[in-house]
């Protein structure tokens, strides 16, 4: 199956895109700013429509549209952890404005952009993959640069301030990394499934991982392995990818767990 051009891509895309969303995931359940991020794949269907609406790439337009509210994000610093209210009002907006951008092409774009909902990974061009690539360069270049003091910040903020760390600074760096992540992402789980790729990778790596270099390493290798045997199951049983990459990497969290469960019921 791999000889095929489609499928090939298909792989290419889903490991770059498991990739950075494994080493984003951990970073996200550190600093819990799951709503966030699950607020973000919402707002891609919205920069999708606009981008529609105005002649625009998709993925530029979903871009664009979460780099902005990523950076009003990152500058409210703590206060997105704490008032997930203040997030769930600009995401009702933000949706709704959405849904006029579709209203507005019912005829001409809503097929195309509505799959942004669902993700159709086997529909990645070449010309996509090359910018999802340039992509996943800057973010994880990005991440080795602040991996350390991001670390530091996510687990005790107080201290980190302290020692004279720019938190906001931090923050907003972050959420940049974080709208670029939810962008690629989209491409293949879409923008109601996104959330998988963002939080299960690293809830797996914290059920297993003894470090912070364990924890990143396990969720890297479940989310790649996830995506290469969701393309071997839906080729083989014409299954969609996106649910075959949402049913495994949920598997393995729930069989962790699981285990985790009993053996602590051994111990006591």
């Amino acid at each position: 199956m791999w000889a095929y051009d489609f499928m090939l891509n298909a792989l290419f895309a889903g490991l770059m895109a498991a990739t950075v969303c494994a080493l984003v995931s951990v970073f996200v359940i550190l600093r819990r700013t799951g709503f966030a991020a699950h607020a973000l794949g919402h707002m891609s269907l919205t920069g999708a429509a606009g981008a529609a609406l105005l002649g625009m790439p998709m993925m530029l337009g979903q871009l664009l549209f979460n780099v902005i509210a990523a950076m009003v994000m990152g500058f409210m610093g703590d206060k997105v952890r704490k008032n997930d209210l203040a997030v769930g009002v600009v995401l009702t907006f933000v949706l709704g404005l959405g849904a006029y951008f579709l209203f507005l092409f019912q005829n001409n774009y809503a097929g195309s952009v509505m799959s942004i909902l669902f993700g159709n990974i086997f529909a990645v061009s070449h010309s996509q993959l090359w910018q999802m690539l340039g992509l996943s360069a800057l973010v994880i270049a990005v991440l080795i640069v602040i991996s350390r003091p991001l670390i530091f910040s996510s687990i005790d903020p107080v201290v980190a301030a302290a020692k004279n760390l720019s938190l906001r600074l931090l923050s907003v760096v972050f959420f940049a990394i974080l709208a670029i992540t939810v962008t690629m992402a989209c491409q293949v789980v879409g923008v109601l499934l996104v959330f998988v790729l963002l939080i299960i990778p690293g809830a797996v790596g914290m059920q297993w991982g003894e470090s912070m270099k364990g924890v990143i390493a396990i969720s890297v290798i479940i989310a790649n392995l996830a995506v290469v045997a969701a393309l071997y199951l839906s080729y083989q049983f014409n299954l969609p990818a996106s649910f075959c990459i949402t049913m495994l990497l949920c598997l393995v969290y729930f069989l962790g767990a699981i285990y985790h469960w009993i053996a602590k019921k051994i111990r006591f």
